[in-house]
């Protein structure tokens, strides 16, 4: 009997429960009309921006396999940094080179065979795209995301490298090693270790790329043309290198012990610089690696083959093979990025975010007082964007300026330092975090971000959510992601590829209005 009165019991406060939760869910149903539980609203909050200047990014290839983009050239803009971008990288090992036939005592002696050395040049794909249509006789290409000024040819240099690029830190061999976009490689002598057939040779590029021709020669001293093609057919440069240097440091060693082993050749040959300079020109993204890359260093040799015919003691001549040897560009490879200051000062009320080793920008949106003011006024936030508008008068071009922006922020580490943390939003919300670019008209507008669950977090005091200040910058794809393969990292790694720049409003509404960077909160509050 107890049960079942026990039972009853619980069953009518259940069912007092159930009446009223509908009643106050029908009051939150029926809010717009007339919520008598809850009142709504928004709040907008000026932030306060501090350009920061970035003096380098980490730009090798070390634990990620390789970079999105590798840049060649240079980009001159007269509000942004100019930027003259280079890299390093190590060159690909190469089994048992030959420049002659090793036989046996017994074998083959009627047969001879004599090898000539006729070009060596660094081939570098462009990045680019096919527009070919049905009856082009000839291939088409569109070269993507050029830089600069496609009417200027842009110098072009080939070192050899005298540093050694490890994989692993020389101070501490327990953990990888890394390479800052500023990174300096010792070239012995700029004479000596420049390695080009033409000291002021440059590149512009053009349709006709997709082809390089070149002599190639018979043992006689005959020659005959050859032409030289990519797989996949997409324009390329082909830098000619001085086959006399070539030929004392790769072809006449072939036989000795540097090119016994991959990490003797590694030290022996640390890699070629490919330097990009000039007050102005043309910058271009490389197809470096991938199925379809095919950027290497090339030796074009040809054989010309000799045999004794019918007992006669002198050979005869009887053909040619051509042939080459490939180098890949492969192993530890790094971006070089040397920056030059701006010229011209970004309007007053702005500020600039560039990538590379450009700029970013500290943003700060709220102080210790005004917090406890906010929290004081137990709100639920319903949602919290972070809007920043692009200076039309500025960037006219939406296809010239980053197509989106990145925001972080930077926690007191508690040893005088900060560490690049993600925001809760950018892996919890990915989806609506944001920081596209926005049209308006076909014109770029703005870049905004919602960054609610940490605005929540923070009126709701969760320790973990703080009011240091947060970081603006050129997006980064993929290493600004926060999950990488289901695996959540969320410290912000400081890779960037992407040279591009905005010039953004600041928060002065004086001087901006409407149109001033600025955080918006929408709320709920019970009445």
């Amino acid at each position: 009997m107890i049960r079942k009165i026990g039972a009853l019991g619980i069953s009518l406060l259940c069912l007092g429960a159930i009446i009223s939760c509908e009643k106050d869910f029908n009051d939150l149903g029926t809010s717009v009309v007339n919520n008598t539980k809850f009142e709504t609203g928004e709040i907008l909050l000026d932030v306060e921006v501090t350009p920061v200047d970035i003096e380098s990014v980490r730009a090798d290839n070390i634990g990620i396999g390789s970079l999105g983009e590798y840049w060649l050239g240079v980009y001159k803009s007269d509000k942004y940094k100019k930027i003259e971008a280079s890299f390093v990288s190590q060159l690909g090992f190469l089994v048992n080179p030959k420049t002659k036939d090793v036989k046996p005592a017994t074998k083959n002696k009627d047969l001879d065979s004599l090898y000539v050395l006729d070009k060596v040049i660094l081939k570098l794909p462009y990045t680019a795209t096919s527009i070919r249509k049905a009856g082009d006789s000839k291939p088409k290409f569109r070269f993507d995301s050029l830089l600069g000024n496609p009417n200027l040819a842009t110098s072009l240099k080939v070192f050899r490298n005298n540093t050694f690029l490890n994989n692993l830190d020389p101070t501490n061999p327990a953990v990888s090693n890394s390479f800052q976009s500023n990174a300096i490689y010792e070239i012995s002598d700029p004479v000596v270790d420049m390695l080009n057939e033409d000291e002021n040779f440059k590149f512009q590029p053009a349709q006709k790329d997709t082809m390089f021709v070149f002599k190639r020669h018979y043992s006689n001293g005959n020659e005959f043309n050859d032409t030289i093609k990519l797989n996949n057919k997409v324009p390329f440069i082909a830098v000619p290198l001085d086959i006399t240097k070539m030929k004392s440091i790769f072809w006449d060693n072939f036989k000795n012990n540097e090119f016994k082993t991959a990490e003797a050749f590694n030290n022996y040959f640390r890699g070629l610089v490919v330097k990009s300079e000039g007050a102005d020109g043309l910058m271009v993204p490389l197809s470096i690696t991938g199925a379809s890359s095919s950027a290497s260093l090339e030796f074009y040799y040809t054989i010309s083959r000799y045999e004794k015919q019918d007992g006669v003691a002198n050979l005869v001549y009887k053909d040619t093979v051509p042939s080459s040897y490939s180098f890949p560009l492969s192993g530890v490879r790094n971006s070089i990025y040397n920056m030059s200051a701006r010229t011209v000062a970004p309007p007053a009320n702005n500020f600039i975010i560039q990538g590379t080793a450009g700029s970013m920008a500290k943003i700060k949106i709220l102080d210790n007082s005004k917090l406890q003011e906010l929290k004081t006024k137990n709100w639920l936030v319903n949602d919290a964007s972070l809007s920043f508008y692009v200076n039309q008068n500025v960037n006219t071009d939406k296809n010239k300026i980053p197509q989106r922006l990145f925001l972080y922020q930077d926690k007191d580490n508690g040893s005088g330092g900060a560490s690049p943390t993600q925001l809760t939003d950018a892996y919890k919300e990915a989806g609506t975090f944001g920081g596209n670019l926005e049209l308006k008209d076909d014109n770029p507008e703005k870049y905004t971000f919602r960054i609610t669950d940490y605005i929540s977090d923070l009126l709701q005091g969760k320790n973990e959510a703080t009011i240091d200040p947060l970081i603006l910058k050129v997006y980064n794809n993929p290493t600004d992601n926060a999950i990488t393969d289901r695996v959540l990292n969320t410290n912000v790694k400081t890779y960037n590829w992407n040279p591009r720049g905005v010039t953004l409003l600041d928060g002065n509404e004086t001087a901006n209005g409407a149109k001033r960077a600025v955080l918006k909160i929408s709320y709920s509050k019970e009445k």
